[in-house]
C-alpha cells in the first residue's frame, strides 16, 4: 500500500485506493467519502490531505482489503432514512430487509398496537416499524448481548427508549401477551450453502445469525409453531425466508394445515418474504 501511503492529494489518494481495492474510479470515491463520512461531492472541496488522516484511511482500507465489510469499518450502516450504528460481530441489515419493512403495512391488515420483533440485531426492523406504526409498542429480542446493546444504542439515538424493549432471550422464551405482529429477519441459508457465502460475510458477520440449518427452515418453524401462543386474533407473522426454500416450507404449511400465507417478492424478484395469520390477501 506504499502508492496509497505516498499519496499528498485526495486525488491520489482515490487512485491508490482505486489501485488497492481493484476497483473503478468512482467506485473507489464513493469508499473514500464513506470512509471520511462526508458526501461524494465534498470529496475535492479540500486537495490536501493530513498525516492523521492520510494514516486513519489507510488503516481502514487495508481492512476493507482483508475483505472486512464497510459497515465495520466505519461502524454505520443506512436502513431507509437512517444512518445506524453497528458493531462488528453484529449482523448487518440489507437492502432487501429494508423492502421486507415497507411491505409490512401493506399486508397486515389492522395496525399493530403490539409488535414482536425475534433476533433484532442493530435494532434497525424494530425501529423502522416505530415509524410505521406510531402508536406500536415494541418489544425486540436477541440471543447476542452485543446485539442487544448496539440495538440500545440505536434506540436511544433515535429516540425511541420509551417504545422499544429490549429483552434477551431465545425465540418465545420468557415472554407474556398478545402481540398483533411477530416479526423476524431469522437465519435462514441452508448450511450446505454456508461456505459459498463471500467471505466478508461468513469470515466477518455471525454464522449464528445466517445458519439456518438444514433447509434454512430451522428457525422458521419454530417461529410459525410457537407464534400461535403469542399472536392476537387479528395478527401477523411476518419473516424473511431464502427463495430456495419455499418449496420445503409450504410442504411444511400443507402438514401443518396452516391455510392462511402469502409469500412475496423482493426487488430482485426473488421470494423473499413470507407472511401468515390475518394478512391482506389484497396488498
Amino acid at each position: 500500500m506504499r502508492s496509497l501511503a505516498n499519496s499528498k492529494s485526495m486525488r491520489e489518494l482515490v487512485t491508490a485506493v482505486s489501485k488497492e481495492l481493484k476497483i473503478a474510479r468512482d467506485e473507489a470515491e464513493l469508499v473514500v467519502a464513506t470512509l471520511m463520512n462526508r458526501p461524494r461531492f465534498e470529496l475535492y472541496i479540500s486537495e490536501e490531505l493530513g498525516g492523521n488522516e492520510k494514516d486513519a484511511i489507510w488503516s481502514k482500507v487495508r481492512k476493507l482489503r482483508e475483505g472486512m465489510p464497510i459497515e465495520y469499518v466505519t461502524q454505520r450502516v443506512q436502513f431507509r432514512d437512517r444512518v445506524l450504528k453497528i458493531r462488528p460481530g453484529v449482523f448487518i441489515p440489507r437492502l432487501e430487509t429494508e423492502y421486507f419493512v415497507e411491505i409490512i403495512p401493506k399486508i397486515s391488515a389492522h395496525a399493530p398496537e403490539r409488535i414482536l420483533e425475534i433476533g433484532t440485531g442493530c435494532g434497525a426492523i424494530s425501529i423502522a416499524l416505530a415509524g410505521f406504526f406510531p402508536r406500536a409498542r415494541i418489544v425486540a429480542t436477541d440471543i447476542s448481548r452485543l446485539a442487544l446493546d448496539n440495538a440500545a444504542d440505536n434506540i436511544v439515538g433515535c429516540g425511541l427508549e420509551s417504545r422499544i424493549s429490549l429483552v434477551q432471550c431465545s425465540m418465545f422464551e420468557g415472554l407474556t401477551g398478545k402481540f398483533d405482529l411477530v416479526v423476524s429477519n431469522p437465519p435462514y441459508v441452508p448450511s450446505s450453502r454456508m461456505n459459498d457465502l463471500p467471505v466478508s460475510v461468513r469470515e466477518f458477520e455471525p454464522l449464528a445469525a445466517i445458519d439456518g440449518g438444514a433447509e434454512g427452515l430451522e428457525f422458521i418453524k419454530k417461529i410459525i409453531l410457537g407464534s400461535p401462543d403469542h399472536l392476537s386474533r387479528t395478527g401477523v407473522v411476518a419473516l424473511e425466508i431464502d427463495e430456495e426454500s419455499v418449496k420445503a416450507l409450504k410442504r411444511f404449511l400443507v402438514e401443518r394445515n396452516i391455510p392462511s400465507y402469502a409469500f412475496r417478492r423482493d426487488l430482485f424478484n426473488k421470494y423473499r418474504y413470507f407472511f401468515t395469520g390475518a394478512i391482506n390477501e389484497k396488498s
